[in-house]
């Protein structure tokens, strides 16, 4: 009998040999950068693709060559989220125990699927999960998981309302078994997130079957309008209310909405990706009364939580119609009838199987930094988007448009004389030369058909002083243009 050939791999091959590297040398230079101006600068693809290496991968570049190249290429062509005059979309900040802790996610490399998985990763991922229902009031026998985005969180949200308004026969008979006498609507607010949308395409209720409910002068779903939705549709799947809308940072009335919803037993979904960290806030924390009644919620950690990308909670009050939806077994990943901690499985509440360590991370920085410190810079951020609107309305050539209800507003330069076309074109050009000059950046945002000045205000590192540089640089490149 021949013997069988033993593989052998050549050392130049092992990939075992560790990163002879000091990490914290070469990441000194991309830290260095998170808070140089400009924060954004206009940029070629051409261009950007020159300083990066796109031949075909044969390997020997080292490790600091291949940091010095991402360094040099982000300093040329940078878009900085960290920056503390970055007042434009609802980005993360990061915080400084970021980089050990995601790079300690790396080194663990752990698949949180569920306690078998990763002993340590679950309880931790679950301790989380507590601590943050807990800002919600949710009871303690709520659930929740740490998905990839708000995108997937809402979807999973909403699948689970589809699940619970059909009940078990929906997961073998799908969507079109119930359909028949009525199309499955979702109801949610003209201001809700485009996420909303994608979620009916992907989950096959069609954006024709979105009710989108008017909202009154705030900016918040009219409850009248919801009331009217509800009574004119018979087979509405759930409500997605929003606590701080991507646009104007409204919340809608979650009480209000809750009680509607109670009675008509109708899921409710809160997508609070954005505003959910003013719950840190014991100040600010009224101001989203009714959404402990939710039957669902998303909230973001790599936003208003000031955490790295990428990590969204969804919280469940009651999981039961998640697991209906969204449990399986396999021959590989059999499931033990056994109800105890060592059994738990978080693919059981959404359809992501494998997950990285997400939890890591904002488990080290909530016990770092506390709960209440990073609440009190939440509701910091409120007070500089509100001292920013007082400004705002104690100048003659500006005009609040939004009012912060967070850390939202939207204003516009509007001097006496001009129609308004031509103040429309000359905030969208106060808005380009902000950027360009390089120390503050605003997004480009609509409302009520008219082009405004939009600020996000949700970085740790924002002060006072950056809230008037903002302001006179849109003064002072006003009234240049004015005058040219």
């Amino acid at each position: 009998m021949t013997r069988p050939h033993r593989p052998h791999l050549e050392p130049a091959d092992d990939l075992t040999r560790a990163a002879d590297v000091d990490i914290s040398a070469l990441l000194a230079p991309l830290i260095q950068q998170r808070c140089e101006s400009p924060i954004v600068r206009p940029s070629i693809a051409t261009d950007v693709a020159k300083l990066i290496d796109q031949s075909y991968p044969l390997g020997g570049d080292s490790l600091e060559q291949l940091v010095a190249q991402i360094s040099d290429a982000n300093r040329q062509y940078p878009r900085r989220n960290t920056h503390p005059g970055f007042f434009g979309w609802i980005a993360p900040s990061g915080l400084p125990s970021d980089p050990l802790a995601h790079a300690m996610v790396s080194v663990l490399n752990e698949n949180l699927g569920g306690y078998w998985a990763s002993p340590v990763g679950t309880t931790i991922e679950k301790t989380v999960i507590r601590w943050l229902a807990d800002l919600v009031n949710f009871p303690a026998q709520s659930e929740g998981i740490f998905l990839s985005g708000g995108s997937m969180a809402n979807m999973s949200g909403i699948a689970s309302a589809l699940a619970k308004r059909f009940g078990p026969e929906y997961r073998k008979k799908g969507l079109a078994a119930f359909s028949q006498s009525a199309k499955p609507v979702i109801i949610c607010s003209q201001a809700a997130h485009f996420s909303i949308r994608r979620a009916a395409v992907m989950l096959g209720v069609g954006t024709d079957n979105i009710i989108p409910v008017d909202t009154d002068a705030e900016f918040r779903m009219r409850i009248d309008k919801l009331e009217e939705a509800i009574a004119e549709n018979s087979n509405v799947v759930c409500v997605a209310a929003t606590a701080g809308t991507t646009n104007t940072g409204a919340i809608d009335p979650l009480d209000d909405i809750a009680q509607l919803c109670a009675t008509h037993n109708i899921w409710l979904h809160v997508d609070a990706a954005y505003g959910g960290g003013g719950l840190m806030s014991e100040q600010l924390r009224p101001r989203y009364r009714g959404i402990e009644k939710a039957d669902s919620v998303t909230m973001d950690m790599h936003k208003w939580f000031y955490q790295s990308l990428g990590g969204s909670l969804l919280l469940y009050r009651d999981a039961s119609s998640a697991r209906q939806l969204f449990f399986e077994n396999s021959d590989y990943l059999r499931a033990s009838e056994e109800d105890t901690p060592e059994q738990y499985r978080f693919y059981d509440l959404a359809p992501e199987l494998s997950r990285r360590f997400r939890a890591l991370p904002f488990y080290m920085s909530l016990r770092c930094y506390g709960m209440e410190t990073l609440g009190r810079n939440a509701l910091h951020n409120v007070q500089c988007a509100e001292y920013l609107a007082e400004l705002i309305r104690s100048e003659d050539d500006l005009e609040l448009v939004v009012a912060p209800q967070l850390s939202i507003l939207c204003y516009r330069f509007r001097p006496d004389g001009l129609d308004d076309d031509s103040i429309d074109h000359l905030n969208t050009a106060i808005r380009d030369q902000i950027q360009l000059e390089g120390d503050y950046l605003m997004s480009a945002t609509q409302v009520q058909g008219r082009p405004v000045l939009r600020v996000c205000i949700m970085n740790h590192a924002t002060r006072a002083e950056h809230i008037e540089g903002l302001l006179a640089s849109v003064l002072r490149i006003g009234r240049e243009k004015i005058q040219a």
